[in-house]
């Protein structure tokens, strides 16, 4: 998934305010396994991690984290 796409999933299916996202590509670690008769190679798969920065908007309470509605932030 590029940047764009985590965006648009974030905000689209969970209603979350995303302001940024930054991602990372790791390589998977190459091993070694010795036999007998020879040696094994393999290799894990190659992964992708995302940090997303989310808006002013979406505080964290502890248990979770929640929208603030305009209704609630005048009762504030």
């Amino acid at each position: 998934m590029t940047k764009h796409e985590i965006q648009e999933y974030l905000s689209k299916i969970y209603q979350l305010p995303v302001k940024k996202v930054n991602t990372m590509n790791y390589m998977g670690k190459r091993k070694r396994v010795f036999g007998r008769r020879k040696i094994a190679y393999y290799k894990y798969r190659d992964f992708k991690k995302a940090i997303v920065i989310f808006d002013d908007s979406l505080r964290d309470v502890g248990l979770g984290t929640r929208i603030i509605s305009e209704e609630q932030e005048d009762r504030a």
